[in-house]
């Protein structure tokens, strides 16, 4: 609902719909009338709509009782951000408390009130993602606001809950430890038999060393997100704790494992269960196998950035900057036999099913946009679009379509390119919707959002209908634009 209200809001914000420039007789007319409407809206208190109104006004005539309505504009974003706030609208209150600010300051009651708001919201990102971060995030905000909303009860859950989940596993040391902090909290003798129970297992158990950023963590969920019934899909998210990406893998079996520590851009073989990383630690183009929790090494160095293999596996493209600082685009064998020779200028290449490959570049005439080519044959590459923010291209299975994202319409986008023609925008949000990833049967994408406030994956119909969220990222995801998603089957 919140990000509902979000969109709703912004919509009315700031219309895209570009508005034909009236005649100053028109104008003045349209102004008095919308006038009128801010007024009656402001009388009954209706903010948001009041809002809305007065920034079509600002707008339309920005000389028109300037100083009025500029007042009436922050009184109603002012109250229409605090009512929100009020609400636990945490997101839709930041932005109108936002819209206000840039109109004048406000005062440190408010300050104070909505930067409670952006710790609260900030620590419920965390929520079931990463456990440690969230709680710590709750503790600094108990610290310092301990009546706050529920942050009291949301930090004792937390404890809680990470215990159980530590329980679950069998580790009862760490677990212990949650239970105890539970308890100093509230002493619920529930929580405080799990206590006894887990101090006294672990008085006698040798736990299993905790390594938050090293090898594999698997948990396996009780019920499938949902619109997610096949394939697998890897993603990469934020570790606050190291500063870089971890690459995760969600499988229709149910697993949610943490494949990579250290690592992004990940991309699954055409056919095949092995996946394509750009390795951070190495640093280079690295090789996940399947089944395995180390990577090989293919291509040492750092800046190299987007691999994707060819269809039989045998090559693979990436896209690194030349001294000059100019993005190309390269091929080399898998097996090293030979060394990458340049096949174009451009980044973020996508190598489809039927043997195309796709990049984001610009010709030599200057024309910029996407570009497909055959790289096995001595025919030039097609520019297919016009925009150099073209960007994030992923191949449908059947290979006659390319996703998108682009921010040539304001904001980011997802698009569908059909390769004899025809592009179609499958997202009108204002908020940043990217990095897509089509279902395995065609039947759908997967994309990349913070349309909530807080970063995650959504899932949507092949037109765009029904996008919904099945993951929580975070609320960072630092260079988003440079990241991928990959589904396969």
């Amino acid at each position: 609902l919140a990000a509902q209200g979000i969109a709703e809001a912004q919509a009315r914000i700031a219309q895209r719909t570009p508005v034909p420039t009236p005649t100053s007789e028109v104008r003045e007319l349209a102004a008095d009338d919308l006038y009128q409407q801010s007024v009656a809206r402001y009388q009954t208190e209706d903010w948001t709509e009041a809002a809305a109104i007065l920034t079509q006004l600002r707008a339309l005539d920005a000389s028109y009782r300037a100083d009025e309505v500029k007042e009436m504009l922050f009184e109603s974003l002012y109250r229409a951000g605090m009512s929100r706030l009020d609400e636990d609208r945490f997101e839709e209150g930041i932005f109108y408390l936002d819209q206000a600010i840039a109109l004048k300051p406000l005062d440190e009651q408010t300050l104070s009130q909505r930067s409670l708001a952006v710790q609260y919201m900030t620590a419920l990102g965390y929520w079931g993602v990463d456990w440690p971060t969230c709680i710590e995030k709750f503790e600094q905000l108990y610290a310092s606001a301990p009546d706050y909303k529920d942050v009291f009860s949301r930090l004792y859950g937390a404890h809680v809950t990470y215990g159980d989940a530590w329980a679950s596993q069998g580790e009862m040391c760490p677990a212990e430890e949650q239970y105890a902090r539970a308890v100093q909290l509230v002493n619920n003798a529930e929580i405080a038999g799990k206590y006894d129970q887990a101090q006294a297992t672990c008085l006698v158990a040798t736990p299993t060393p905790i390594a938050p950023i090293s090898g594999t963590t698997t948990i396996t969920m009780t019920e499938l997100p949902p619109g997610f019934t096949s394939g697998r899909l890897a993603y990469p998210v934020h570790n606050s704790q190291t500063g870089a990406y971890d690459v995760y893998g969600l499988f229709a079996d149910g697993r949610l494992v943490r494949l990579l520590s250290g690592a992004d851009q990940p991309s699954w073989l055409w056919g095949g269960s092995a996946l394509a990383i750009r390795d951070l630690r190495a640093p280079g183009i690295s090789l996940l196998p399947a089944n395995e929790s180390a990577a090989t090494l293919l291509m040492p160095g750092a800046g190299w950035n987007w691999p994707t293999f060819s269809p039989d596996g045998s090559r693979y493209a990436y896209a690194a900057q030349d001294e000059g600082g100019t993005w190309q685009v390269l091929i080399a064998p898998r097996d090293g036999s030979a060394q990458p020779r340049i096949h174009a200028q451009g980044k973020g290449p996508a190598w489809g099913p039927t043997g195309l490959l796709a990049w984001n570049g610009c010709d030599d005439g200057g024309g910029c946009g996407i570009f497909v080519d055959n790289p096995d044959d001595d025919q030039p590459a097609t520019r297919l679009t016009a925009s150099s923010n073209d960007i994030a291209l992923s191949w449908a299975p059947h290979g006659g379509a390319l996703a998108y994202m682009s921010n040539a319409g304001g904001d980011w986008d997802i698009y569908v390119l059909n390769t004899a023609g025809g592009v179609v925008a499958l997202t009108d949000d204002a908020a940043s919707d990217g990095l897509p990833a089509w279902a395995p049967d065609g039947s759908g994408l997967a994309f990349v959002s913070n349309r909530d406030g807080s970063w995650g994956i959504y899932l949507m119909g092949l037109n765009g209908e029904d996008p919904h969220k099945i993951l929580t990222l975070g609320p960072n995801m630092p260079d988003w634009t440079s990241q991928r998603i990959s589904w396969a089957p």
